[in-house]
């Protein structure tokens, strides 16, 4: 039988081409469209070369504190400690938004410790 994963061990980490700009402590991320096959979708369709979004203050701190090290735990626990009653309920926030990042493509998980 197979060993069921618990996300909270999950270690989330940026893809290399997302960056981020911060504003006033709020986030930016920037992702720049130059692989081959995004130059093609560019020429063919006039898709941009350049996105950007931008992130509100919860997930702005959680994009800051993704550090390639952090399992999502204990994000959620310095999330706690930084911002307290603003991200209750934490976890199950946490978890949608990392989710988010994932399906989006700016984060892939390593196994944490």
């Amino acid at each position: 039988m197979a060993k069921k994963r618990n996300a909270l061990e999950l270690v989330p980490v940026k893809k290399w081409y997302v960056k981020h700009v911060e504003n006033e402590g709020l986030v930016s991320l920037k992702i720049y469209r130059n692989r081959w096959y995004d130059k093609i979708m560019h020429r063919l369709f006039k898709t941009p070369e350049e996105i950007t979004i931008d992130l509100d203050e919860i997930g702005s701190r959680v994009w800051l504190l993704i550090d390639g090290e952090r399992s999502i735990a204990q994000i959620g626990t310095l999330l706690e400690e930084q911002m307290g009653e603003k991200v209750s309920p934490t976890f199950p926030r946490l978890v949608t938004f990392i989710r988010y990042l994932y399906n989006g493509d700016f984060i892939y998980f390593k196994k944490g410790k």
